[in-house]
């Protein structure tokens, strides 16, 4: 299932992994592009850093040879490019996708009237999910609620992407914490008359916004459909990274499930078997997310320690650079 929010409006909110980068080092200037997330822009440096050398020894470039290694083996050389690719494959089918529901133009620019109109339907959304809140945050509370959404907004960036499993695990606790401040109850599971209700807001909304998907013909809507597979099998891959491939292939099976169960439901009532096997593929899919995200916390502590290894090999040089850190600080 894709959990990408920007792909369809019935998504959940998401995002894909900050990748880290497998640039050559070859390049004789950085190739920095508005593009790239904090990770690649991170790594590019890190690669230019070392390859210009600044008059280091043959020994210290080797030294830094050595934590590039690291990372690489860390993460998995092939599997990083191997990401990489899935990553624009990812976009490149969302592309295609919008461009088949008429969605691919540049976003419209609403008037005063038109953003009131949008922000009323929005509050009838919450309230019809129990999501407004019912407290506002002030003093330490309010800074820390802040603090929070600029998390998440880094979580998302850039916009379209599909969380790993750690990274699906921060955003649950981040929107846990949220919600408390806020005094957030929802979201509630919708009646079959709120979901209507629901879906007609969301029409006038994209009507507003100029966001309304034309109607497909059959040819189109199997096209549809295919790019929306496809895309569902990179979100798979992305946020099982670290599994095995008898793992992979075991969630795959239980997502395609889980798909089949969740779409039957909305035709008729489940029995007791089938929701019995609905709880337990549930809870299947969640063992093997929660595997993944250990082995994602990992990598990344591991990693992390790595770069404070190298940030240390610099500063003790003098190579620091004064402002947020050194140049292979692990933060942009």
């Amino acid at each position: 299932m894709i959990n990408s929010a920007s792909m369809l409006t019935s998504g959940t909110a998401g995002s894909y992994f900050s990748n880290i980068a497998n640039e050559s080092a070859k390049t004789s200037t950085p190739q920095i592009t508005k593009e790239m997330t904090p990770s690649q822009i991170r790594r590019q440096l890190q690669m230019q850093f070392a390859s210009q050398s600044f008059g280091l020894t043959s020994d210290e470039q080797q030294q830094v040879g050595s934590y590039f290694s690291q990372i690489n083996n860390i993460y998995g050389v092939d599997d990083s490019k191997l990401r990489k690719e899935e990553e624009a494959q990812f976009k490149a089918l969302k592309t295609q996708l919008d461009d088949l529901y008429g969605l691919s133009g540049e976003p419209k620019k609403l008037t005063v009237e038109e953003q009131a109109k949008v922000d009323e339907i929005q509050s009838k959304l919450d309230k019809l999910y129990d999501i407004l809140p019912t407290k506002e945050p002030t003093g330490s509370d309010l800074k820390r609620a802040e603090s929070l959404k600029w998390e998440l907004r880094k979580l998302y960036y850039p916009d379209g992407k599909v969380l790993t499993a750690a990274e699906k695990k921060v955003e649950s606790s981040i929107q846990s914490e949220l919600k408390e401040l806020f005094g957030i109850h929802g979201p509630k599971t919708l009646t079959e008359e709120e979901q209507t209700t629901a879906d007609e807001l969301r029409k006038q909304m994209d009507e507003i916004n100029g966001t309304t998907k034309k109607e497909l013909t059959a040819d189109e809507k199997e096209k549809a459909d295919d790019i929306i597979k496809k895309m569902e099998e990179l979100a798979g891959k992305i946020v099982t990274h670290g599994l095995s491939n008898i793992e992979k292939t075991l969630y795959n099976r239980f997502d395609e499930r889980l798909d089949e169960l969740t779409k039957l439901s909305k035709e008729r009532s489940l029995t007791e078997k089938e929701q019995a096997e609905l709880k337990k593929t549930n809870e299947n899919i969640n063992t093997l997310l929660d595997k993944a995200a250990k082995i994602q916390d990992q990598q990344d502590a591991q990693a992390n320690q790595v770069y404070s290894q190298m940030n240390g090999f610099f500063s003790q040089m003098g190579m620091g650079y004064s402002g947020g850190g050194t140049l292979l600080s692990t933060r942009v």
